[in-house]
């Protein structure tokens, strides 16, 4: 019998009839098996630290009458004398020990839940940092719920809002020959950050009903939409599988697979979009504008707390090249990821930026400007300041909207100069109380 088969039985027996056990000796050996199955359903493995504890042999004891006396049955006899090292037939010397191995299971691998936020829920009940993921668990995500999982390798996964994902395959402690991990899908959105280590290839899967992405080492986003499973990459490359064919997808490619269909051909992906204006703040009416791109369907905005993105605190979807986020997130200073996504619903390559979201004091009476013109120079000046004002932000336009403002922060006095070529320009100004509260502005006011 081979002992680490022993061992699987061994072990619950042992453990039954010796629940508060002394370790006396930690045995060299261990089970390390890893998966490797490629199938939908993970193999059962054992994992674990063979260990034993010491007993002392009476007088006409053989491994046979050890083995029943100590385990309940004399079957075990031959695999004790192994793990022993000696013959079964061997004379047992009265007083001299005889080890017996106990299995004890090594702890199931895990992924970290390191951020939340929203309604997130596994088996119909909350979740919060630091909740370990293992295999089967499905996580829910709300309508506002987005959640960062980080596994052994550093790899790391973000779920969006409306999304339902299940850990199939973990197999990536360090010692593993290989890191294995699965993600099932059947709705919503994902980022995937796949980190290796040194010396340990790493393979990603995502599957859906209808479609799987595997991956070796990259960066991509996964969507499943209805009847189609969308894939954007943007480091390393994915492989397509659905209906016995395959498309691979280098960097800089995206591919839409139908449900019933092989995978679509690969597309080439968006450019980042540039961004024409980030204010200095954003408050309500104030607006991140960027150019829009010419092949460009709609466009997808990210918020986060950390500068990896991993930290998602709001989404937004939308046709139009700006946005007025505040209000959807609280004051404080975050970083904003935009990309376009083309008519079949690709993301693109995404641009980022830092952003300040500030409120907005409504018990501070907001105030007004007038301006002074001397050939293109235009002074702006806040009228009557309040003496009790740190400073003041003041915006210069071509447009009453506003839509694309100069804007500069000056102390107490209220003033500054604007040189521009415009004949005719808007002035508006609001109390800044700190960096990241200020009044609502006041009336604009024009140099015509």
């Amino acid at each position: 019998m081979n002992v680490l088969r022993f061992l699987c039985c061994l072990s619950f027996a042992a453990l039954l009839q010796y629940p508060s056990l002394v370790v006396s000796q930690e045995n060299s050996n261990k089970t390390t098996e890893s998966a490797t199955d490629t199938g939908s359903e993970p193999p059962e493995t054992v994992q674990g630290t063979i260990i034993s504890r010491d007993v002392i042999v009476e007088a006409g004891d053989t491994f046979v009458s050890i083995s029943r006396r100590e385990l309940g049955s004399g079957s075990f006899a031959a695999a004790l004398s192994e793990f022993n090292r000696q013959l079964l037939s061997s004379t047992l010397a009265e007083g001299s020990i005889v080890r017996i191995p106990i299995l004890v299971p090594a702890r199931e691998e895990a992924a970290t839940v390191i951020f939340v936020k929203g309604q997130v829920t596994r088996a119909g009940l909350d979740i919060g940092k630091d909740a370990e993921i293992r295999r089967g668990d499905v996580l829910i995500t709300g309508p506002s719920g987005f959640v960062s999982l980080e596994f052994s390798s550093g790899s790391i996964v973000n779920l969006q809002p409306d999304t339902s994902a299940t850990l199939i395959r973990l197999n990536c402690l360090p010692d593993d020959d290989s890191c294995l991990i699965e993600l099932h899908t059947d709705k919503g959105q994902m980022s995937s950050d796949v980190e290796t280590r040194e010396g340990q290839p790493v393979e990603f899967r995502v599957t859906t009903p209808y479609a799987s992405a595997a991956v070796r080492g990259t960066a991509f986003k996964s969507i499943v939409d209805g009847p189609a499973f969308v894939v954007g990459v943007t480091e390393g490359a994915v492989n397509i599988e659905a209906q016995q064919a395959a498309v691979a997808l280098d960097k800089g490619f995206g591919s839409v697979t139908q449900d019933g269909s092989a995978p679509g051909d690969p597309v080439p992906l968006l450019p980042p979009p540039a961004f024409r204006n980030i204010p200095t703040r954003l408050a309500s009416g104030d607006a991140v504008l960027w150019f829009g791109l010419t092949d460009a369907a709609r466009y997808h905005v990210t918020v986060s707390s950390d500068n990896q993105g991993n930290q998602v605190v709001a989404s937004f979807n939308g046709e139009e090249n700006h946005l007025d986020i505040a209000g959807a997130v609280d004051a404080g200073n975050y970083y904003l990821y935009l990309h376009g996504m083309d008519s079949n619903g690709i993301p693109g390559y995404q641009a980022s930026t830092r952003i300040s979201v500030a409120d907005i004091d409504d018990s501070i009476a907001p105030v007004n400007t007038s301006i002074s013109r001397d050939g293109q120079e235009f002074l702006v000046q806040v009228i009557d300041p309040p003496d009790t004002a740190p400073g003041f932000e003041i915006q210069l336009s071509d447009n009453p909207a506003f839509d694309d403002p100069l804007s500069v922060d000056v102390s107490g006095r209220g003033s500054a100069v604007f040189r521009v070529d415009d004949e005719t320009v808007y002035a508006r100004a609001r109390i800044l109380l700190d960096p990241l509260s200020v009044s609502a502005f006041g009336k604009a006011s024009s140099s015509r």
